[in-house]
């Protein structure tokens, strides 16, 4: 009897899972879960991942794979569990799951033209090539003394070896000419220090973390230490140990800009066993790395929130570093959280979870109180200084900054000049690029909008353009105003590009720079600036988040915040736990060399819980409140929400369709014994309209998860209509933004 596997195809089907096929019995050896296969899909023939056997026999007509793509499973059965794992979680299709993951088609290893020496001559005939054939008998030389009798084409030519010479070899039977996987490129490597000594809290805490992985034991610990406590140092220590043990580790970091600072160091720890994964890389560069992750050839994998996906083999330690950071929560496709992930992949790889951070977030530090993870704590700072002052500057008490050189008390203006004459570095942190947060019309008062979004468009005066930082559409400003056609429009608001210009004119002998989502899009601007700032080149950097964490900057003594109270004045559950965060970290910045720190923070609400808590470096007295706040509203960690927008191009459809299905969900919530407020809308979100489709929103939130997920699943099956409708529906389980 031929055999059954389930099957999801390369690229999902909408609206479909797995499909079934019956294995030949010349595959029958060969087939197995994890594996891409070909398969006929109505008149095509796709791509595949063998997703498991079954014994049902689905009705009608089954076809048979055609071959094997592969000699072996493209993914580890652990990451094939995760996969089912996170599909029934987020209540997605394990085929879209996979389908995330596996691209329909993975490009093949870079190749180069390589020279090989197949004979070698006596020394008599040497020299009579020698005086014949100069080029020739120097070519073959090189030949003759490289490694194993071979050198790349590139690097024959590179040392004056003409091509006609090159031929002359091959054409004598002295050489062959054969294409063979290019080398990978030495990458840029930061020397680790040596015989570095860990504090007693350090070593107490990679001791903890060690020898669970070597009682092979699933367990997860809260790493939670201030800022420049070292934590870094105890995961890397674990990690020395787990390689040595014959393990794989797998370290994530939540931007691109701190996975290339970090995997500097870990290289120089681990050298090429280290393999990276983020979105940054293009598709022969990442593929290249996930077959030498598969092949065991590297056995660390540093990279952004998709590295949890990291086909190794045997990882028994995964790090989450800056574990609180919302860019772990993927917005697009599947909403998954990295995070949270990492966690279940250690424990179905029966390895170990360690979530690092100075400020770890609400969910976190709850599962952590509750014995779900096991709590380590570095309380102090390895280098003299402790951490850094920080003084709340009231901006209530004068008259209220608006644009330029205004937006600086003078507090931070004398304060800034103070740390210039003492040669040291200063970070401004204005968590808003652009120049201007918006241009306006002085007579008719229209603002420049996007013509896609319900939003205003962002002026960036360095690009000559108005942006939307929602759809990236982009435009020239108007030479007048197009509603009224009065005057130019006005800048209004201020962004990183106009602090920059501003410190630069201020200040016309320091050295100032700029960080965040802009400055970063140019080709090597990215490691250049931080180069520079590591170096002590960078003299003020003004940045956005980017900059707010992971960076270790000895000359660092003095931060700015501007307009610190941006992070609370969004309506959002978690804008008070996000500032705090922000503020705590970005202060973190300041004093982490020999000379302290001075964090400047400038608000008009000084008074706010987040500020104050943050300004004392006080976690336990913030996270207490916070956890209260959130007990009696009902929000997370105390219930679990489930957030279902649904978008289309006609406003009144998209109202029409989310008003029924909030309406049929309430009836099924009572049903169920949910309480009366488990649904919640619909509502038009603070962004009504993105990509010119407009947008409603329904938030199922309630501590009964059954439930929760019933209604969850219920929605997802209304789906098939609401796309005949011309509505989409994103289902979004434990979102971040609400």
């Amino acid at each position: 009897m031929e055999g059954l596997v389930e099957i999801a195809p390369l690229p999902a089907v909408p609206l479909r899972d797995l499909f079934t096929y019956r294995v030949p019995g010349v595959l029958r050896d060969r087939v197995c879960p994890g594996m891409r296969v070909r398969i006929p899909l109505g008149r095509q023939t796709r791509m595949g991942v063998v997703a498991g056997f079954t014994e049902s026999v689905p009705g009608g007509d089954l076809r048979s794979v055609i071959d094997c793509v592969d000699p072996e499973p493209l993914m580890p059965p652990d990451l094939l569990e995760l996969c089912r794992w996170t599909a029934r979680y987020y209540l997605v299709s394990l085929a879209d799951v996979i389908g995330t993951i596996v691209p329909t088609r993975l490009p093949e290893p870079a190749e180069e033209r390589v020279l090989v020496l197949v004979k070698r001559l006596p020394s008599e005939d040497e020299l009579a090539l020698a005086r014949r054939a100069p080029a020739r008998a120097r070519g073959y030389q090189l030949l003759a003394a490289a490694e194993a009798g071979r050198l790349a084409v590139r690097d024959l030519r590179a040392a004056g070896i003409e091509q006609g010479a090159i031929a002359g070899l091959v054409r004598a039977g002295l050489a062959e000419a054969r294409r063979v996987p290019r080398a990978r490129a030495a990458a840029p490597v930061e020397t680790s220090p040596t015989g570095i000594t860990l504090t007693g809290e350090q070593r107490a805490a990679a001791d903890a973390i060690v020898a669970a992985v070597r009682e092979g034991a699933q367990r997860s610990f809260l790493l939670h230490g201030i800022t420049g406590s070292g934590k870094t140092e105890v995961f890397l220590t674990a990690a020395d140990d787990t390689l040595a043990a014959g393990g794989d580790v797998l370290v994530l970091v939540p931007e691109i800009a701190l996975t290339h600072q970090l995997v500097s160091r870990v290289r120089g720890r681990f050298g090429d066993l280290v393999a990276v994964l983020h979105s940054g890389l293009g598709p022969r560069e990442r593929w290249a790395e996930w077959r030498r992750i598969r092949a065991r050839e590297a056995r660390v994998v540093v990279g952004a929130r998709s590295a949890v996906f990291a086909p190794l083999g045997n990882v028994r330690l995964i790090v989450v570093d800056e574990e609180h950071d919302a860019a772990y929560k993927q917005e697009d496709g599947i909403r998954y959280n990295a995070r949270d992930l990492a966690v279940v992949r250690a424990r179905l790889a029966a390895g170990v979870a360690v979530l690092a951070s100075a400020t770890p977030s609400a969910e976190t530090h709850h599962a952590a109180r509750e014995g779900r993870h096991t709590r380590l704590v570095l309380a102090a700072r390895p280098t003299p200084q402790p951490l850094p002052a920080v003084e709340l500057i009231d901006l209530r008490a004068a008259d209220r900054p608006r644009r330029g050189e205004d937006l600086l008390s003078s507090e931070v203006r004398t304060a800034l000049e103070t740390n210039l004459a003492a040669e040291r570095q200063t970070l401004v942190f204005l968590n808003r690029r652009g120049f201007a947060t918006y241009l306006q019309c002085p007579a008719c008062g229209v603002p420049a909008s996007c013509p896609q979004c319900s939003v205003t468009l962002t002026w960036h005066r360095r690009a000559g353009a108005l942006a939307c930082h929602h759809c990236h559409h982009h435009r020239p400003p108007p030479r007048a105003c197009e509603a009224c056609g009065g005057p130019p429009l006005q800048a209004f608001g201020v962004g990183t590009e106009q602090i920059e210009a501003m410190l630069q004119t201020y200040f016309p002998t320091a050295a100032v720079d700029r960080m965040d989502r802009d400055a970063a899009q140019r080709p090597g601007a990215q490691r250049r600036i931080l180069r520079d700032w590591h170096a002590g080149d960078t003299d003020i950097l003004v940045g956005t988040q980017m900059v707010s964490k992971g960076h270790d900057v000895p000359g660092v003594t003095l931060v700015v915040v501007l307009l610190a109270d941006l992070s609370l004045n969004v309506p959002d559950f978690r804008a008070g736990e996000r500032a705090f965060q922000l503020l705590v970290q970005v202060a973190g910045r300041a004093g982490r060399g020999t000379a302290p720190g001075n964090v400047l923070v400038q608000t008009l609400r000084p008074e706010h819980p987040s500020l104050v808590a943050a300004a004392r470096h006080d976690y336990a007295g913030f996270m207490a409140g916070e956890l209260e706040r959130r007990r009696v509203l009902g929000y997370p960690p105390f219930a679990r929400l489930v957030l279902l927008r649904l978008e289309g191009r006609d406003e009144s459809r998209v109202e029409s369709a989310a008003r029924r299905l909030a309406e049929r969900l309430r009836g099924q919530a009572r049903a169920l014994g949910a309480g009366d407020d488990t649904v919640l809308g619909p509502a038009p979100p603070p962004v009504a309209r993105v990509r010119g489709r407009w947008r409603w929103q329904i938030l199922l939130r309630s501590p009964k998860v059954p439930a929760l997920r019933a209604l969850g699943r219920s929605a997802r099956s209304a789906e098939g209509a609401l796309r005949r409708a011309g509505v989409r529906l994103v289902v979004d389980v434990d979102p971040y933004s609400t």
